[in-house]
């Protein structure tokens, strides 16, 4: 009795786990037809309904893993001074532009204050700034601070984070006029430059007939080239760049903008057509070199943004590395790093 009992107590028992099975096969059934149909669209509506909490750390990666779409991310760690974060924007916005992508700009970028950018999370996302950080870097020891063509073939199906210097014009050639457009002061940064630039203006007699040029005047420490090979710009080669614009035109009035001041008085004859420009945050002096006619740049990247942003006649240092340092090889081709039609003086 006790043996055939087991016997038959098995196979009910048996019975009994394939009707579960059964039962827990229709349940996933009607489960996944009920996500498809019901939940996930319910899901999508929800997020759409409230653009604020659309998005934060744990529902990013839920929502990746339940397969809803969305673009992938640029991110660039921004640093350095306004000149460097300018190229490390328009570097990330054409690596976005191309591949269909989101760059990622956070409220505490500086470059938010300074022009007039809409932070960019993905889409509404405003939860944690530093959603940069998590995702992995793009690094590559061999890769050129000027121009590099490895970076024109990387995956548009992944996220991308970069550190390091985007110093190429090639970059972005393409784009450059849709730059320009994005790339439009904050109104109280553009009111001042222009009300300072017309104060200026108002010191000499019928002005309109002067051509204006805006001179930056970089020094990178105390002495004329540093451990790493960074050259400045010797006074002579200022003084050869505004005898260039001399010549050309009859009359020339240059704004020089520096902040080593002392060192520009001591070496840079105070002649009429000179003024110095002191006083003013980097943004607007930025904006107001940007009012001039053409620049002149000794090195730097805020010089060279100025040029671009001007669009004139700009003229650069031709030596800015000693041959063999250290600096120098971290740019394969200067004429990646300057722009074309730029002028080229020592």
């Amino acid at each position: 009795m006790g043996s055939g009992w087991r016997i038959v107590s098995c196979f009910h028992s048996s019975n009994r786990f394939g009707t579960a099975r059964k039962i827990a096969v229709i349940f996933l059934l009607l489960a996944g037809i009920h996500y498809t149909f019901f939940y996930r669209q319910s899901l999508l509506d929800s997020l759409n309904r409230n653009p604020s909490h659309k998005y934060n750390c744990s529902s990013i990666a839920y929502q990746d893993k339940i397969g809803i779409k969305r673009n992938k991310s640029v991110c660039v760690k921004f640093g350095g001074g306004l000149g460097n974060q300018l190229f490390h924007f328009c570097f990330g916005y054409t690596v976005a532009r191309k591949k269909n992508m989101q760059l990622i700009i956070t409220r505490k970028n500086i470059l938010t204050q300074y022009f007039k950018l809409v932070p960019i999370y993905w889409k509404h996302y405003d939860l944690n700034a530093d959603i940069c950080d998590g995702l992995p870097l793009i690094t590559d020891k061999g890769y050129d601070c000027g121009y590099d063509k490895k970076l024109e073939h990387l995956p548009s199906d992944q996220n991308l984070s970069f550190l390091g210097f985007f110093q190429s014009w090639r970059y972005w050639k393409k784009y450059e006029n849709e730059l320009r457009q994005i790339l439009q002061f904050q109104d109280n940064i553009l009111h001042e430059a222009k009300s300072k630039f017309i104060t200026i203006l108002s010191k000499y007699q019928k002005y309109e007939g002067i051509e204006i040029i805006g001179v930056h005047i970089r020094r990178f420490d105390r002495y004329d080239t540093d451990e790493f090979g960074k050259n400045n710009a010797p006074k002579e080669y200022i003084i050869h760049a505004m005898d260039y614009f001399r010549n050309l035109y009859k009359r020339c009035l240059f704004l020089i903008f520096s902040i080593e001041m002392k060192w520009t008085k001591k070496n840079i004859p105070q002649t009429g057509d000179i003024f110095l420009v002191e006083g003013n945050s980097a943004p607007v002096d930025l904006a107001m070199l940007t009012l001039t006619s053409h620049t002149i740049m000794t090195v730097g990247t805020f010089g060279w943004m100025a040029g671009w942003m001007t669009q004139g006649k700009t003229v650069y240092y031709m030596h800015p590395a000693t041959p063999g340092s250290a600096f120098s090889k971290l740019y394969s081709n200067y004429s990646d790093h300057f722009y074309p039609g730029w002028i080229p003086m020592e």
